[in-house]
């Protein structure tokens, strides 16, 4: 296994590398602990010249430099729950006052007295009554042919 030198690490650390060489340290750093104790020492040499994330005014910084936001942005009324509930009010009010709804219950009263009125025959009772109105003709016509 190839080890990089610690001049190579210290520009992977300042970032001076061209990126595919830069891509060979870092998967080279997740095989070779002998490196990345270099790495690592390297790193701790180089405290000093890298940014301090733990310092205060660098967040109030960065927050400071963001695009400020307006206020919150309204809703348009046609998407407010009151415009639809509204609307829903004003549809049910219509089709009360035209009558609508009575239509529709008379014609369900009707359809649910036609279903009640009409006893279906099942299959069998059907096929019988057929058959015996076969051989009542049959008897008749045997009947007329005797005499």
């Amino acid at each position: 296994m190839r080890h990089f030198s610690k001049e190579e690490w210290l520009l992977y650390i300042k970032d001076q590398l061209e990126e595919p060489k830069r891509e060979e340290l870092e998967n080279h750093l997740f095989s070779c602990d002998q490196c990345l104790e270099i790495y690592m020492e390297l790193i701790e040499d180089q405290a000093e010249e890298i940014p301090n994330l733990e310092n205060d005014r660098f967040t109030d910084e960065v927050v400071t430099k963001l695009p400020v936001r307006k206020g919150k942005q309204k809703e348009s009324f046609l998407r407010s729950p009151i415009f639809h509930y509204g609307i829903a009010a004003v549809v049910t009010l219509t089709l009360m006052s035209t009558g609508v709804f009575q239509s529709m219950a008379g014609i369900i009263g009707i359809v649910e007295t036609s279903n009640f009125s009409e006893q279906k025959q099942s299959v069998s009772n059907h096929l019988m009554e057929k058959a015996l109105s076969l051989f009542d003709i049959i008897e008749t016509n045997h009947e007329e042919g005797e005499k």
